[in-house]
């Protein structure tokens, strides 16, 4: 009989669709490479949030989960992690000197950016790049 009422809880992930081969993911938290970031991030049609990180860095560890959390609870947007020991190409191309820096793309450019472990910042940042798909 307990089998029988397993309920599976809802998500608060919102799952839509753009153009009908390209489904989006917003509220997720997805892993970026080089093939993958352009269709990620700068096609989007709708607020990212980049981290980018390194395996290494024990601010980035410290951070990402907080991130993750935050952005599953505003799902306007997307948060897309770059490693980048392994995109170094993207990294440079967007000047990232510290860990982690933290960047909020829209229509596909960098409208913000933060760097560092910044706990405080995180909500607020995040909440702030959420409002851009309202509009």
């Amino acid at each position: 009989m307990n089998s029988l009422r397993k309920l599976t809880t809802p998500t608060t992930q919102i799952i839509r669709s753009f153009h009908a081969a390209y489904p989006r993911f917003t509220g997720k938290t997805v892993e970026a490479n080089t093939k993958t970031f352009d269709e990620l991030v700068r096609k989007a049609d709708h607020p990212v949030i980049v981290d980018f990180y390194a395996d290494w860095c024990g601010p980035c560890r410290v951070l990402t989960p907080l991130l993750s959390k935050t952005v599953a609870a505003n799902p306007q947007v997307t948060l897309v992690k770059l490693n980048v020991d392994d995109c170094p190409e993207i990294a440079g191309e967007f000047k990232v000197a510290a860990l982690p820096t933290v960047s909020a793309f829209y229509e596909g450019k960098v409208v913000d950016t933060f760097v560092g472990a910044q706990p405080a910042k995180v909500a607020s940042f995040i909440e702030k790049h959420a409002e851009l798909a309202k509009k």
